[in-house]
């Protein structure tokens, strides 16, 4: 009775996205996006944002947001009118929000990557220079602790990946904590974790960690006081790992740290992160640029001196 259930929601979900499907199965596209005035955007690789003259009508938007809160026992109505949840088959990332909070259903779509780029396809892409992706490579390698910044489909995940692609030849077993199956790793010796708060939190899975033998430690977004958890880990003998989070510039995402972990002690160890953090890039979105992003900066951190700042040292590259 079940499987025909499934059966029956798998079926009517093909329906429902019908208009948008062509853009699921497109390896290139990253997101997908609709407006209330029911025009479909896509973000798609080397070239950015557009909207694709495709139209989704109301009632199959809502269809199939009520067919993926169904496959995951929520619910979407008018006293519930948000949600998050995965997709079924293609597995993408779904934010959705229905009436009252909109004129009519919209929702973004972040498809899991397929196309793993490296360090050679950014400076191909003029995104980094030579300089700056041997840098980087050479960072992961000699077991630096990177995090990643940069805004809401700024590329950090994109980039991760990149550098995932260089740590994969070091032979460490890779131990990646993540919400959304995002990151993509080569890697022979590797455990993929799925957190699922409030069952399964990233603080959980971090500390869990520790308990199995990793080199490691990757985390898909730090976005809570489990960022705490991470720079210990990371501190205490689990050199080499890599993070992405939300922030405006490099300094900035020593800030936002700082942020989280208040979320979970009064004041956020700056020591700590100084001592645990080597290296702060940052990307972001640039409408000028032929891929649609850049990088903003590389910034080095080494430790935290008596006046009560971290010592930064931005990368510049040698002319």
């Amino acid at each position: 009775m079940q499987d025909t259930v499934t059966r029956r929601r798998a079926a009517s979900l093909h329906s429902a996205v019908e208009p948008i499907v062509r853009f699921l199965e497109q390896e290139s596209i990253l997101e997908i996006m609709l407006n209330a005035d029911g025009r479909i955007w896509v973000d798609e690789a080397g070239i950015g944002m557009y909207c694709t003259g495709t139209v989704m009508s109301s009632d199959d938007a809502e269809r199939m947001i009520r067919l993926i809160a169904a496959s995951t026992n929520a619910e979407v109505h008018e006293n519930s009118p948000s949600l998050a949840a995965r997709m079924p088959v293609w597995g993408a990332r779904l934010q959705a929000c229905v009436p009252p909070l909109v004129p009519s259903p919209v929702f973004s779509l972040r498809k899991p990557a397929k196309i793993v780029f490296t360090l050679e396809d950014y400076i191909r892409q003029g995104i980094l220079s030579e300089a700056q992706a041997a840098y980087l490579d050479d960072a992961v390698k000699a077991r630096k602790n990177l995090m990643i910044g940069g805004g809401t489909g700024s590329g950090k995940t994109t980039l991760a990946n990149a550098l995932l692609h260089s740590i994969s030849s070091t032979k460490d077993r890779i131990y990646i904590v993540e919400d959304n199956l995002e990151l993509q790793c080569s890697a022979e010796n590797m455990v993929q974790i799925l957190v699922q708060p409030p069952l399964y939190t990233h603080r959980q899975a971090i500390m869990d960690a520790l308990r199995l033998r990793p080199d490691r430690i990757i985390v898909g977004e730090v976005r809570d006081g489990a960022a705490l958890d991470m720079l210990k880990a990371w501190n205490t003998g689990h050199p080499g790992g890599l993070a992405t989070i939300h922030a405006n510039s490099t300094t900035a995402m020593l800030q936002r740290l700082c942020q989280l972990i208040e979320e979970v002690v009064p004041t956020a160890p700056k020591e700590l992160i100084g001592e645990a953090i080597d290296l702060c890039v940052h990307i972001h979105r640039n409408p000028n640029h032929p891929a649609g992003r850049s990088l903003m900066g590389i910034i080095a951190v080494n430790g935290f001196d008596q006046n009560n700042a971290w010592v930064l040292e931005p990368f510049i590259e040698q002319s």
